[in-house]
């Protein structure tokens, strides 16, 4: 049987920064794989593309390939993760199972709730994503929507796994002025935000005013990249923040919001519940007992829910469901042992 210190895993996704679901789940198997004594490197597609031990930038789409290759003929089990969103986002997905077959089988994780109707929209991509999921070793995916939509184009053998560990959940340092924010607010809800539509920012700011017409004290700590260009009556803004630091702030709160209009199996609102945070999210993709639902883009729905939940008792951690990071080890031969990169 292959040892730990023989395992060899690269994996192909985005790494911090800028901190999100995509780029928390590649990193925290980054350190989970080295903490077990395997070894683990990333190639970076992100917008970041910083390097740091252990993490090299993909740079340009030859030297994205000489890399992937070069990684491929020298053995590394190569797990890919991406949106299966976009064409970008598949012909990726088809440059490591090439790399796969010359590694022994690459596995792929597809992340993003805006994935199954990119998908299912047109019968050509139904019959692409068939043929390029046929090359990899073992397909995932973050949630059971995900899976059905990979069903429907006669994918067959789909994993379910949560892009979600308990392991890292630590928070750090909080932000300056969060401090000063706590005390002054009754309730604190926060959000994560990121410019893009999906992520629902103007329905959330439409409800958090109409909260604040009824809760004067009330105030929202928005992180995540562009939320510090927000300039709205009770909402502080604290930019792109590492995720030490975005945990430090979900702990403070009271109220934890997710305003997405599409959904994969949020992260953020599986930490908030660990966390023990109250929870408002809308009904996309996958959501864990204990939260409190809306429609997707209504922001009446959604102020009348977080004035709801403000006058709940405080939570306390709830069971988020399976943990998927064990599994995934499982898949590159990692068994379970003390990791002691997890502190």
């Amino acid at each position: 049987m292959t040892s730990q210190h023989e395992t060899r895993v690269l994996l192909v996704g985005d790494y911090p920064p800028p901190n999100g679901g995509v780029a928390t789940h590649v990193e925290e198997l980054f350190r989970a794989v080295r903490g077990r004594g395997g070894v683990c490197e990333v190639l970076d597609i992100g917008k970041g593309q910083l390097p740091a031990a252990g993490v090299i930038p993909a740079g340009s789409v030859p030297r994205f390939s000489a890399l992937l290759g070069s990684y491929a003929a020298r053995g590394f089990r190569i797990h890919v993760h991406t949106s299966g969103s976009n064409a970008k986002s598949w012909m990726l997905a088809q440059a490591c199972a090439a790399a796969g077959r010359v590694s022994g089988g690459a596995l792929i994780t597809l992340h993003s709730g805006l994935g199954p109707a990119w998908l299912l929209a047109k019968r050509s991509r139904r019959t692409m994503a068939k043929a390029v999921l046929a090359q990899f070793a073992r397909v995932i995916a973050v949630s059971g929507e995900i899976r059905d939509a990979l069903v429907q184009c006669g994918v067959a053998g789909v994993d379910v796994v949560p892009a979600f560990s308990h392991e890292f959940i630590k928070p750090g340092p909080p932000p300056e002025a969060l401090a000063t924010l706590r005390a002054g607010a009754s309730p604190l809800y926060c959000a994560m935000i990121a410019p893009r539509p999906e992520y629902g920012q103007g329905i959330l700011l439409r409800a958090f005013a109409d909260v604040r017409v009824k809760i004067p004290a009330a105030a929202l700590a928005l992180y995540g990249p562009g939320s510090d260009s927000v300039r709205e009556d009770g909402v502080h803004p604290f930019g792109e923040l590492h995720r030490s630091q975005a945990l430090a702030v979900m702990a403070a709160c009271d109220i934890f919001v997710r305003p997405t209009l599409a959904d994969g199996d949020s992260v953020s609102v599986r930490e908030a519940l660990a966390l023990g945070r109250r929870v408002v999210a809308t009904s996309v993709g996958h959501r864990p007992p204990g939260v409190r639902l809306v429609p997707p883009g209504d922001a009446r729905a959604l102020a009348d829910a977080l004035i709801a939940s403000s006058a709940e008792p405080a939570g306390s951690p709830e069971a988020t469901g399976p943990d998927g990071l064990e599994r995934i080890l499982s898949l590159y031969g990692v068994t379970a042992c003390a990791a002691s990169a997890a502190s």
